[in-house]
């Protein structure tokens, strides 16, 4: 098979799962209820309000299985909550619809406070630090965190974040973020937004605005070529509808986008991107095909999981003028396809593929492109065998010296951080996944992987794949705030003469 004949194959089948989602369809429930009562159970530290809030429907409405769903759906993902139950009791024994009931919304919470310990990286450049958390402020929602960091290669850093996702009661959400790290950078941002609370929410917005300079680091065979400061300064605007059709929903959308960079070269290092302004509005147009699946053991560890199993596909097309304050001017496209589906009860696949470009001359410019799948194939409810693949690619890219990274730190175990280098990047990875030991409080895994990879420059000499094998202990901790994993993997490096490494880390590789 060719190339191009391998390429056509593989979009027929993204198409194909894109379009028919998930293969396990619920079963249709017609009963609805009349609501006319509410009852809180299982909050100890939450105000009963604010669970209260968060559900799609009030005293005198009219649900159905559905809206219950996703009620429970919504609830879950709040951090602090775990497990939730909608249910009803009916209040008379008549068989009419809609059936008056008692909505009963059973929950239990997680340990949202927290001052924990934080560690990352491989044994020989070793980042951690200590973050203090409370993702139930008050028992009202709120999130608020500090932390500090020691980062292996840019030293210490300070982080303070603060989140309200029910402003003074609506459905406006603030957010306040701010990092300082000496001469590495420091960060401030805030905003505001109405996201889509619920499938039926007809409008969203928001607008953020940000003030960020970070110390950039280009490396060559894994050793330091260049390094600058990159000052960016932005806001963005944006306003998206939904509309039902059929099932799917389609999200035209609005968004205007300004940002002032300016660069400049650290110490004895020469290079820098030039600076540059933009002001660049655009449209957009989603297509999403709502479905989800809930579960336990797929992408988690112990947790209930709502995974999105409908696949989505975006359009974006925008232009920066000079007329309006840019710098240069350019059309620039994007599309974005994620393929999701549940072929079988146990099997699981996410994927997504994104090209973005801007175009000069009438030929493509500065163009990204992103490839990456991941499936899970569950085995006695628990075990889990999970296998992705991913390739980017810079093209043209505005920054000549853009790069793309390649070792422990973006996924290839075994190797050392930045050990690799290009404007192409192609990583593989299988993992067996067996559960040790089960308790509610928290679940022991193992894993055995092996991970293969390669990065190189378009046009140079052509670089050889390498691959690793290693394997890992897995702790989850459901009950907890975001239901962490902490990973620790020892990995050995076939090629390049790598010894035996050990590297640690919260979550799963993918």
């Amino acid at each position: 098979m060719s190339r191009g004949e391998t390429f056509q194959w593989l979009m027929w089948l993204a198409c194909a799962l894109f379009l028919h989602g998930p293969t396990r369809v619920a079963a249709d429930v017609t009963d609805t209820w009349r609501v006319d009562r509410i009852e809180i159970r299982g909050t100890l530290r939450t105000h009963d309000d604010i669970v209260r809030r968060e559900l799609l429907f009030s005293v005198g409405d009219t649900v159905d299985a559905h809206r219950l769903a996703e009620t429970e759906r919504n609830l879950r993902r709040l951090l602090f909550l775990g497990d939730v139950i909608l249910r009803f009791e009916a209040l008379t024994s008549e068989a009419t619809q809609p059936r008056p009931g008692r909505a009963i919304v059973d929950v239990s919470e997680r340990y949202s406070r927290a001052l924990s310990p934080l560690l990352d990286g491989e044994a020989e450049e070793l980042s951690y630090g200590l973050v203090a958390l409370d993702y139930n402020f008050l028992g009202r929602g709120q999130v608020a965190q500090v932390t500090f960091f020691h980062d292996a290669l840019s030293g210490n850093e300070i982080r303070g974040t603060y989140r309200e996702p029910r402003l003074a009661g609506s459905r406006h959400a603030l957010r306040l973020s701010a990092g300082y790290a000496g001469d590495e950078g420091k960060d401030l941002s805030v905003s505001l937004s109405k996201p889509f609370y619920a499938l039926h929410s007809r409008w969203a917005y928001g607008l953020v605005v940000a003030h960020d300079r970070e110390r950039v680091r280009l490396y060559s065979g894994g050793v330091l070529a260049a390094r600058y400061d990159d000052e960016l300064a932005s806001s963005s605007l944006w306003l998206s509808h939904s509309i039902d059709h059929g099932g799917w929903k389609i999200r035209p959308g609005l968004r205007l986008g300004i940002s002032d960079r300016d660069f400049a070269p650290d110490s004895s290092y020469t290079y820098r991107p030039n600076p540059r302004r933009r002001v660049l509005p655009s449209l957009s147009l989603t297509l999403w095909r709502p479905a989800y699946a809930r579960e336990r053991f797929v992408r988690g560890l112990g947790q209930i999981e709502d995974l999105q199993t409908g696949g989505w596909m975006t359009l974006q097309a925008g232009y920066s003028a000079e007329t309006l304050g840019s710098d240069r001017s350019y059309p620039v496209a994007a599309i974005a396809l994620a393929p999701r589906g549940q072929p079988t009860p146990n099997s699981f696949l996410f994927g997504l593929i994104s090209v973005s470009s801007r175009w000069r001359e009438g030929k493509p410019w500065h163009m990204v492109t992103s490839v990456s799948g991941s499936s899970y194939l569950r085995y006695r409810q628990s075990h889990v065998w999970a296998m992705r693949i991913a390739y980017h690619a810079l093209h043209r890219i505005e920054d000549r010296g853009a790069q793309l990274l390649l070792g422990v730190d973006t996924g290839l175990r075994g190797y050392d951080p930045r050990r690799f280098d290009g404007t192409r990047r192609i990583l593989a990875g299988v993992e067996a996944r067996p559960i040790l030991w089960r308790h509610e409080m928290a679940v022991v895994g193992a894993a055995l992987f092996a991970d293969a990879g390669k990065a190189w420059t378009s046009g140079s000499v052509s670089q050889p794949w390498v691959e690793s094998i290693g394997a890992g202990f897995r702790i989850g901790l459901p009950t907890v705030y975001d239901t962490p994993i902490l990973r620790v993997d020892l990995a050995h490096g076939l090629q390049a003469r790598q010894a035996w490494q050990v590297a640690f880390g919260l979550g799963h590789p993918f």
